[in-house]
Formats: C-alpha cells, structure tokens, sequence
C-alpha cells in the first residue's frame, strides 16, 4: 500500500512538473523559430547583389546571435521532446522522471541561450548609436543567468561560517569560488561555446564588413 501511494505521489509530481515545463518549452521553440526569419536589421533589397540576405551578416555579433538562437531553438525542442516522454502513460514511473530531469537540464541551458542571443541581438542593433544603453541591457541580462544560481549562491553564503571554524577562511573562499565556477560552467556552457565557436572566424586584425545602409522607400 505504501508503495502504491509513493508511486501515486510521484506521477503527480511528475505530471505537474511536466505541465509547468511544457509551456516553457513550447514558448521558447516559438520565438526563437520565429527570431530565425526576422533577422535583426532586417534584409538586403531585391536588386542587391546577395538579395534577401540580412543586412549584418558577416559581423562577430550577428554570428553569434545565430548560434545562440539556433542552440535556444534545439534544446527547447529537446526540452519538449523529453516532456512529450514524461507525460505519457507508456513510460514506467522511474523513465517518466528520468525524462522531466533531463527537460529540466534542457530548458535551462535553453534559457542562457536564449537571454544571449536577446543581449546580443539588442547589443548588433543599437550599439552604432546607443553604446552605453547596449551595454545596460547586457548587463541586466546577465541578471537573469545569476538568479538561477540563486539557490546555489544562498547554501555557500549560508556554509560560509561554520566553514570558516572547521577549515579556516582562505580553504572556505577557494572551495566556494570553485563550486560556483563549477556550477556555472556547466550551466552557460553555450554561451562559452557560442563565443569561442564565431571567435574562431574572426582572427586578429580582420575587420568586420560594413553594416549595409537601409534601402530608402521609392
């Protein structure tokens, strides 16, 4: 009878996990799908040479907003695939929970990708004319990448004392600014990969292509 009850208490853990996770997911493989075909900058005029292509293609910036979409694009159609697996009956308990964890993974590292490409996006657009304002919205977009280290941040400051009296504050310091390092590399991995992928085509002392002046209206 316990057990029954414990299985009963994680299919609905499991099924409501997987409700609140597949609107996210959903929404995020909408948008960036979305963002695919509305290029910022919008695109070159039809009698131009490259037609139809985006006007900022060529830049550091706008390739990396390609590969952080397409990477928000992949792992929120990962997340809903793994969900699609959680809900349904086919799947014992055990593999339903195994798929809402690996969602869970997938969601986030689609939301670093995501917040990336909207800094970067904003960052290609508005920096020719607005540098400090682009450079504000990158940094409160880093926000939101610290506060899913929230809880992780709050257990190290909570440690922190009785750390101190057992190993002494410099062993204290190291071991957290490793756990923090640590955890946040496995968690923004893409936007490393991101940065150091489009970094690989733009070596020193090559110049970035002019951004295109807009078409004016005949």
């Amino acid at each position: 009878i316990q057990e029954t009850q414990d299985d009963n208490k994680n299919m609905e853990i499991v099924k409501e996990g997987t409700q609140t996770l597949c609107i996210g997911s959903v929404l995020i493989a909408t948008v960036t799908f979305g963002a695919t075909f509305a290029m910022p900058g919008g695109y070159r005029a039809d009698d131009h040479n490259n037609g139809g292509t985006p006007t900022l293609a060529g830049r550091y910036a706008f390739d990396a907003f390609t590969l952080a979409n397409a990477l928000a694009f992949t792992f929120a159609t990962m997340a809903t695939i793994s969900l699609m697996s959680s809900g349904s009956p086919l799947y014992n308990i055990r593999s339903r929970k195994m798929h809402l964890g690996m969602a869970f993974y997938f969601m986030k590292i689609s939301l670093a990708s995501l917040v990336a490409a909207f800094a970067i996006g904003t960052y290609m657009m508005i920096s020719p004319v607005a540098h400090k304002a682009a450079t504000g919205v990158c940094v409160l977009s880093s926000l939101l990448l610290l506060y899913t280290n929230l809880e992780l941040t709050i257990k190290n400051v909570v440690l922190i004392a009785p750390l101190c009296m057992r190993k002494g504050i410099l062993w204290t310091l190291l071991t957290s600014v490793v756990v923090i390092i640590g955890n946040i590399t496995v968690q923004l991995w893409p936007i490393i990969v991101i940065f150091c992928s489009t970094a690989r085509n733009y070596p020193a002392g090559k110049v970035e292509p002019a951004v295109q002046p807009p078409t004016p209206f005949v």
